[in-house]
């Protein structure tokens, strides 16, 4: 009886499926507008969300998703299958089956169609059987059934040419589950090899298979949140986390990627805004480089917007040299005077409290071309550093910077002068009064503006 089945003891049996930690799979979950659908590398828990889908066409929910070789993608609802095209949100093909047909699960089948595993509940009776559907032709065929009222197909997946399924078991109370192999045919068999009697309550409402036997769930979450993807190691009973899924929500629907899928092309909200544009602009070095940003970022709910200073606008990633949370930029080694350099804002995963560089949804705004300029110096000297009284000599100027340069300098002897030289090097005359003392008296510099910067005293 498959009552009897489904309550046997964990079996180890050899050659069964394990867990696989790199693989990319599609998934379907929760977007700002709609259902947002793309390839999820688990490898390195980021999602590429190729198109967005109204919530309308699946008035009933979403049952379940099979990518094809082609590139195509079958999801299914509550009676309806869809063939969709990324990133065309567009159904190419829509199939109403007759009936009301709960579709569950469905897998790649070895010919090429699609296996859905579907649920029909008509006058009492419920009945779940393994249907084939041809992507081809638009056309679906019933494959095989269980006696009603015994158990329900959910998720399926091959391994080495076997199907396997969850089946959750309906005549007991409360429900239990179990992984086991299917043996195709009308009336469908089955072979259990795993039995649980609790996981979250819907522990197949993502599962998926690796082409190198890997399983993966959505909802295999052992504090029941829904929203991770955990791998499920069948030889050991374990699970272990994978990755926090992104979009929000566990997955609606996840499946295997197979060999010769396209490479997904990022449909994405990730919007780092613009910023003011300007022409090269200079700063001094003890100045802060502002980065006027326009404020219209558009963010995702786990994006962050943080702004760069970098110096190759060719490979704005891979030549940051500062990072800032605030949209200013202060000179700080190894910056140097007289390099060009660029800002601009950055969006993407917030990843530790910075932008996640690999997100590939990263947005850069457009940037401005600055430069920070040294502040200028002067260097008196005199050829003669005695002068009478009432007598005058020549003092010399050098300058670092910029010219043409204004010097302020103040002596004890005349007071405060400006002058204005249009070199890095000048002269000043520094005279003293009828009748001075004997002594000494001093030139300083009080403020010196090159065509750049000002440093004062």
């Amino acid at each position: 009886m498959m009552k009897q089945l489904l309550v046997l003891a964990l079996l180890s049996v050899a050659g069964n499926p394990v867990a696989l930690n790199a693989q990319i799979v599609y998934i379907l979950g929760n977007g700002p507008g709609g259902m947002v659908a793309g390839q999820y590398d688990l490898s390195t828990c980021t999602f590429c969300p190729e198109m967005e889908i109204p919530y309308s066409l699946f008035p009933g929910g979403n049952g379940s998703l099979v990518p094809l070789p082609n590139g195509q993608v079958i999801m299914t609802g509550v009676d309806l299958i869809y063939t969709f095209d990324p990133p065309n949100p567009v159904p190419l093909n829509t199939l109403n089956p007759p009936g009301v047909i709960y579709f569950q699960g469905g897998v790649l089948a070895p010919n090429g169609n699609v296996y859905l595993a579907g649920t029909l509940f008509v006058a009492g009776q419920v009945t779940s059987s393994l249907y084939e559907f041809n992507p081809v032709n638009n056309t679906l065929t019933l494959v095989g059934s269980f006696p009603n009222n015994t158990v329900i197909l959910t998720e399926l997946f091959y391994w080495n040419g076997v199907l396997y399924s969850f089946l959750s078991d309906i005549t007991s109370t409360p429900t239990t589950f179990a992984l086991a192999s299917i043996q195709i045919g009308n009336p469908l068999s089955a072979t259990v090899l795993y039995s649980y009697t609790n996981l979250c309550g819907a522990p197949t409402t993502s599962i998926t298979s690796g082409p190198f036997a890997g399983i993966y769930g959505g909802s295999l979450d052992p504090d029941c949140s829904g929203s991770d993807v955990y791998a499920f190691d069948l030889l050991n009973n374990s699970i272990e986390l994978e990755c926090e899924i992104i979009p929000s929500g566990f997955p609606y629907g996840m499946g295997a990627v197979p060999p010769g899928f396209p490479t997904a092309v990022c449909l994405c909200a990730t919007d780092a805004g613009s910023i003011d544009t300007e022409p090269l602009s200079s700063y001094c070095v003890n100045e802060t480089i502002a980065v006027p940003h326009n404020g219209n970022e558009t963010l995702d709910n786990d994006d962050l917007l943080q702004y760069v200073l970098f110096s190759n606008p060719s490979d704005t990633a891979g030549s940051i040299l500062a990072t800032s949370n605030t949209p200013g930029f202060s000179f700080v080694p190894p910056m140097q005077t007289g390099v060009t350099y660029y800002v601009a804002a950055v969006a993407g995963n917030n990843t530790g409290g910075n932008v996640d560089l690999n997100d590939p949804c990263l947005d850069f705004s457009n940037a401005n071309p600055v430069v920070w300029r040294p502040l200028p110096t002067v260097n008196f000297s005199v050829a003669n550093p005695n002068v009478c009284a009432g007598a005058c000599t020549t003092v010399t100027a050098t300058f670092t910077g910029t010219p043409p340069f204004t010097l302020s300098y103040d002596t004890t002897a005349s007071g405060t002068l400006t002058q204005t030289f249009p070199g890095n090097t000048g002269s000043v005359q520094v005279c003293t009064p009828a009748g001075s003392l004997p002594g000494s008296f001093a030139v300083q510099a009080t403020a010196l503006t090159d065509a750049w910067c000002t440093c004062a005293e």
